[in-house]
């Protein structure tokens, strides 16, 4: 043993009562003054739980956005899509047509609708039928400057083969990718074009012409189509409207139009129902005077007949009707009449 004396409080020291100092339970002086070497994997577990709860958060975060670019297009419908995401500029992408299945238009990239079926657009005095909600009509004055009120309609398809410089040009001005802007872009394109159209042709009839003749109503009706064809045109710039008939890729012809009914001032219609009776009455009188001349006539010519047969006509008509029941003989004996119960002749 060693005389070098030990520190106060070390292992080895006895305590105050001369016991050796105690041992955690379960411990040897085999593994005492041992390190614990740590298993492979167990520390990394829990980075691996916050990295996956991270991603979930996020994913979860981030789903509206994404899903937000699934887009499909109505079958009434034709979508242009264009870039605006935060990462790129908005720049025209592509056309999308009617009726598309689910695709991926991008995050943040915008596809806007178009109607791609036929469309109206209508005047007319119904409450709740016109583009306007409300009573409307066109007046346009004859070349007799009476005040003719038209009630019209319009039948038209947009030209999808155009449909990137209509969006550029009108579509986003007016906002018509949306039902409040698309029914404002069709009133203000629309209504000056046929109210123009319309004076100038009914200026050239005079109100007898329009209001009675239907050949000049439905040649006023032709000459407006085809002039609203080309105003819009030249109003708008390009054939962005055609006809109902109209297919993608083929020929854009021009809008119908459609006369739906006329009115003329009460007291000028009252003017045309008189003249008209008048008329009427005139034909029956001349069809009357007509009717007693043919019975005059007939009478005539019976009583020329009568004259001619004499006695004799006038007892074969008695004895056909029954009136006389025996035989008159002639005084002159020239005809030989067989009587009832006489034998025959010799």
């Amino acid at each position: 043993m060693s005389d070098e004396p030990r520190s106060p409080g070390s292992r080895d020291d006895l305590d105050s009562l001369g016991a050796a100092p105690t041992r955690p339970v379960g411990s040897s002086t085999k593994n005492a003054g041992r390190r614990r070497i740590p298993r492979p994997g167990r520390g990394r577990r829990p980075v691996l739980r916050i990295i996956v709860l991270l991603a979930v958060v996020v994913g979860l975060a981030l789903a509206p956005t994404v899903f937000s670019g699934l887009k499909k297009t109505p079958r009434n419908m034709v979508g242009i899509s264009y870039g605006g995401g935060p990462f790129e500029p908005a720049d025209f992408q592509k056309v999308v047509q009617p009726g598309s299945g689910l695709f991926f238009n991008g995050i943040g990239d915008p596809l806007y609708l178009y109607p791609a079926d036929t469309q109206t657009y209508i005047v007319s005095k119904a409450p709740n039928q016109g583009a306007v909600n409300a009573v409307d009509s066109i007046v346009s004055p004859s070349r007799d400057r009476v005040q003719i009120e038209y009630q019209v309609a319009v039948y038209f398809k947009l030209n999808v083969d155009r449909l990137k410089d209509f969006h550029d040009q009108l579509g986003l001005q007016y906002s018509a990718y949306e039902p409040a802007g698309w029914n404002r872009l069709i009133e203000d394109t629309f209504r000056q074009q046929i109210e123009n159209a319309l004076q100038e042709n009914t200026r050239e009839y005079d109100v007898a012409d329009i209001y009675g003749n239907a050949a000049d109503l439905l040649s006023i009706q032709s000459d407006v189509e085809q002039q609203l064809g080309v105003s819009l045109v030249k109003a708008l710039g390009e054939p962005f409207v055609c006809g109902p008939t109209y297919r993608p890729g083929q020929e854009c012809t021009p809008p119908t139009f459609i006369i739906k009914k006329i009115e003329i001032p009460v007291d000028v219609a009252k003017a045309f129902e008189d003249n008209q009776t008048s008329l009427i009455k005139v034909e029956t009188s001349k069809n009357q005077i007509a009717q007693r001349e043919a019975e005059a006539a007939a009478i005539a010519a019976l009583n020329v007949g009568l004259s001619q047969a004499g006695m004799n006509y006038v007892l074969l008509r008695a004895i056909e009707s029954g009136q006389i029941n025996f035989w008159v003989l002639p005084s002159d004996g020239a005809v030989t009449l067989q009587g009832p119960g006489m034998p025959d002749a010799p």
